[in-house]
């Protein structure tokens, strides 16, 4: 063997080099704006990059150990999600209807009818034209907007079927059944734990919609506070994703089963606008974190 051979150095392109692909290389270049446009550029191709990752997690979620409990293994539960909450955004490239070809309106989709035909329809239609968009490739951005919507109302809805609230109950001025003597302890028990109702919910009146949610400090949060000392839909369609953003994203995200509350996340933006709603829910913060980590993001 050549003696001088066994000495080469072996070129090799550096991290940046080689993340950047062919023609980004910005190493050898010397003016300014030429670098910048470069550097722009690779930064709009990592960008692109996590969202197609994001959208991954977002239709095929799996957590090891997760089961559906009896009762709902035949609600469909495949995960979707998000970008900024802007509901205009559904006139350009959405996820159309094919009977009417006309872009499916999430503002109607709601959890106030669970049990409604009308919601069944459009969760089945919704489903699985999003599901054929991603199969023929990964979403578009302006997509993932309002699959954050869609499935985050989505848990709330196969919550509220879980726990036997029908859209008589989820009526405005509505009372939870929680609080009536007639509530079996044998019924609560049959809950998956973060559905279980806790002693306030037992014992403070309020609209059932609270008890949608997988997070009992969340619930608890509520019901401490006076309900006309805050906008109750404002906060349920901040909470679904249809927050106002100036950048970012705004809402809960829904990962894995809907009512497992390792698989919400909470968003910086809702975080901000509702401070005391999350104050002290340490589970919330523990899932946020995870799943950003699994998106090779900052933690909270």
């Amino acid at each position: 063997m050549d003696s001088n051979a066994s000495n080469l150095i072996p070129l090799q392109l550096m991290p940046e080099q080689a993340y950047a692909g062919p023609g980004n290389d910005w190493t050898g270049t010397s003016d300014p704006k030429a670098r910048k446009k470069i550097q722009d550029r690779i930064h709009q191709k990592a960008r692109r990059q996590r969202i197609k990752a994001r959208t991954s997690y977002l239709f095929c979620p799996r957590q090891e150990g997760r089961s559906a409990p009896v009762g709902v293994a035949n609600i469909p539960c495949s995960g979707f999600s998000e970008d900024q909450a802007v509901p205009s955004l559904w006139a350009s490239n959405a996820v159309y209807d094919s009977r009417n070809n006309q872009p499916f309106n999430l503002s109607t989709f709601t959890a106030c009818e669970p049990d409604s035909e009308r919601t069944e329809q459009f969760i089945l239609q919704f489903t699985a034209k999003a599901h054929e968009y991603f199969l023929h490739g990964s979403p578009r951005t302006d997509m993932l907007i309002n699959l954050v919507q869609f499935n985050t109302t989505r848990a709330l809805v196969t919550n509220a079927r879980f726990i036997g609230v029908t859209r008589e109950l989820m009526a405005p001025g509505s009372r939870s059944q929680l609080t009536s003597a007639s509530v079996g302890v044998s019924a609560c028990n049959s809950l998956p734990p973060s559905l279980k109702p806790t002693h306030l919910q037992l014992t403070t009146s309020h609209h059932p919609w609270i008890d949608t949610l997988p997070l009992p400090e969340i619930r608890d949060n509520l019901l401490r506070r006076d309900e006309s000392s805050y906008d109750k839909k404002e906060l349920c369609r901040d909470l679904r994703g249809f927050q106002a953003v100036a950048d970012g994203y705004g809402g809960m995200i829904v990962w894995g089963a809907p009512w497992d509350s390792q698989g919400w996340e909470v968003t910086d933006a809702f975080a901000t606008k509702w401070p005391w709603v999350i104050n002290g829910c340490h589970q919330l913060l523990k899932s946020t974190s995870y799943w950003r980590k699994v998106r090779h993001e900052r933690s909270v």
